[in-house]
């Protein structure tokens, strides 16, 4: 099972789990795994996070955009 998304880490916990509840791996080296399983889990939820965030930073720079072209600000009442 591919580790690379919350979804392949998750299942690759249950399967742990099933082998540890049917006698097939000992509880202590499920935890093990486990433990490793749940730093995978943090970077890809690090990751995911810092996507946002960059996908955010570049939202709010483009604000005054509209379609792509800057918008102009002026004045509501001309100055004399």
């Amino acid at each position: 099972m591919a580790l690379d998304t919350l979804v392949g880490v998750r299942g690759e916990m249950a399967r742990l789990y099933r082998l540890a509840l049917n006698g097939k791996i000992p509880s202590d080296e499920m935890t093990r795994y486990i433990y490793a399983l749940k730093e995978i889990r943090a970077c890809l939820e690090a990751e995911v996070l810092t996507d946002v965030q960059q996908r955010l930073m570049v939202l709010s720079r483009n604000m005054d955009n509209r379609n792509g072209h800057h918008i102009i600000h002026q004045p509501t009442v001309p100055s004399s």
